[in-house]
């Protein structure tokens, strides 16, 4: 998974940190793994970043100087070139409240501090690849998608919803389990499963790794 085509043209991932040594660490790393990588010591340099240059992917620390790693998403996020762009948070503030507070931002994943060389690259590879799917799905203009979990992660399918910017729901199911995450313009409006609603709900449905998918899609 970590090989890559040296033919192929290199993303280009935008890691943002204040701390100076975490920062040359995930630079040398990603450069290792065969991106291209700009930095940025807070969210108001680097949302100067992103809109000035094309970027395929946000690695950003959460608790950060000027602008910190929530606000600079939300306004990533807000701008219409910045919707489609996978972000990925790294952050030492593990709980859920933190996680969950991320992905309603439309951040797809959380990566707790320390992490390791592989964790990392595996993270940013996956991300892509679920945004690359998603924009694939996208030029398709379906309506219902559905599959494996074995084969796809729910974040995956988060991922379609924000690159998208759709309006519309992924059940879950497992066994005798069945869950909905809804969704209205990219946004997470809700969860459930069973006698769980909110963030309860979310919690567990985010932890599925097997069972079945189908994604409705309200509006093209």
């Amino acid at each position: 998974m970590r090989a890559r085509d040296a033919k192929a043209d290199k993303k280009t991932v935008l890691v943002v940190d204040d701390e100076p040594l975490v920062l040359q660490t995930l630079e040398v790393e990603l450069k290792r793994g065969g991106y291209e990588v700009l930095v940025a010591r807070d969210g108001k340099e680097a949302l100067d970043i992103v809109r000035e240059r094309p970027v395929d992917l946000i690695l950003a620390d959460v608790m950060m100087p000027v602008m910190d790693g929530h606000t600079f998403c939300r306004k990533v996020k807000e701008d219409p070139k910045g919707r489609s762009i996978p972000f990925l948070f790294l952050s030492a503030k593990s709980s859920f409240e933190d996680k969950l507070k991320g992905y309603l931002l439309g951040a797809q994943r959380y990566i707790t501090k320390p992490t390791t060389k592989q964790d990392l690259l595996q993270a940013v590879d996956v991300r892509l690849q679920g945004a690359s799917l998603a924009q694939e799905l996208l030029r398709q203009r379906s309506r219902r998608i559905e599959g494996d979990l074995t084969a796809i992660s729910v974040f995956s399918l988060l991922e379609f919803f924000y690159v998208g910017r759709w309006s519309g729901k992924i059940t879950l199911t497992k066994a005798q389990e069945k869950g909905e995450i809804l969704f209205k313009n990219a946004e997470i409006a809700g969860a459930t499963l069973s006698r769980l609603h909110g963030e309860q709900a979310l919690e567990q449905l985010l932890s599925w790794t097997n069972g079945h998918f189908l994604i409705e899609r309200y509006s093209l």
